[in-house]
């Protein structure tokens, strides 16, 4: 005698809703909004002077100028200087910047996280309250104290300030904290000493903050303005942001427009690549600090 069974109902695959569509609208005209102006900087950057303001915009130029980008990159302005020294400066200040940072945000991260002491949960907060405040506020007293340090016009200047972040700590912390207590006890009872167990424990599974720390830290000193135009008078020592302000101003103090964009276009290179080289490990730190509590 044969059993009766159910007969399941087949399974109908989910249909992107209406709202799904208009978030993939958002995202595609949110992206068309932040190339476009990407797509003319290098558009113009292969242009000759006269085609690179013409209305309609010809987003094909009409004649290529490769050249543009070694006359940006080697000759010298009028400032004596070319840009390869500014694009030069602006990687040392900061990768130096960010190395720093990071040997510093997991060392003190690590004592905010593992260690106990009076003072310890009101100090972490008011380095974190101390990145709410905006740059400019603290230029004045940051100036004063680098030149009374004898680092004005230094590149000395553009990194040590910034070697502390309040934000690269308390990501560190918060990331640390996760970190089983276990293994450190182990590590204590087999005799090993705290900077053992911060280089051969705490180091190696810090790795996706490491990243995080690294990305965050580059990007911002790369693209500084403010504090290397108030800090540095020499414009040997001007970084990127900065030459990029002399660049497009030719022999005949005319605007050299195409000069300019190829300027612009060469100084993106280098934090491109570094992000692309982080990129993996950089995503799965924000992926495994999303779900800390």
């Amino acid at each position: 005698m044969s059993i009766m069974r159910p007969r399941r109902r087949p399974t109908v695959a989910s249909r992107p809703t209406v709202g799904l569509y208009l978030k993939y609208l958002l995202l595609v005209v949110y992206l068309l909004f932040a190339l476009i102006p990407l797509a003319w900087m290098l558009s113009a950057a292969f242009k000759a002077r006269e085609d690179v303001l013409t209305v309609p915009v010809q987003w094909i130029p009409p004649s290529w100028h490769p050249e543009n980008f070694l006359l940006a990159l080697i000759e010298p302005r009028f400032t004596g200087h070319s840009f390869g020294e500014f694009l030069l400066n602006s990687t040392i200040v900061a990768t130096a910047t960010a190395l720093a940072a990071v040997i510093l945000s997991i060392a003190v991260g690590y004592g905010f996280a593992k260690f106990r002491f009076r003072g310890r949960e009101g100090l972490l907060w008011t380095l974190l309250g101390s990145t709410l405040l905006p740059f400019s506020s603290v230029v004045i007293p940051l100036f004063l104290i680098i030149k009374s340090m004898g680092m004005y016009d230094t590149l000395i200047a553009l990194i040590v300030p910034f070697v502390v972040s309040g934000q690269a700590i308390f990501i560190s912390r918060q990331f640390l904290t996760a970190i089983p207590d276990d293994y450190l006890e182990a590590a204590r009872l087999d005799g090993a000493s705290e900077f053992r167990i911060f280089r051969s424990i705490i180091v190696p599974m810090s790795g996706p903050v490491i990243t995080t720390v690294a990305v965050m830290t580059f990007m911002t000193s790369w693209t500084m303005f403010l504090w290397p135009l108030v800090v540095e008078s020499s414009q040997a020592n001007f970084t990127a942001p900065l030459g990029l302000s002399l660049l497009g101003i030719g022999a005949t103090f005319q605007t050299d427009y195409q000069v300019w964009m190829a300027g612009a276009t060469i100084a993106i290179v280098p934090p491109l690549v570094f992000f692309l080289i982080l990129e993996r490990p950089y995503m799965r730190g924000l992926e495994a600090m999303s779900g800390l509590k």
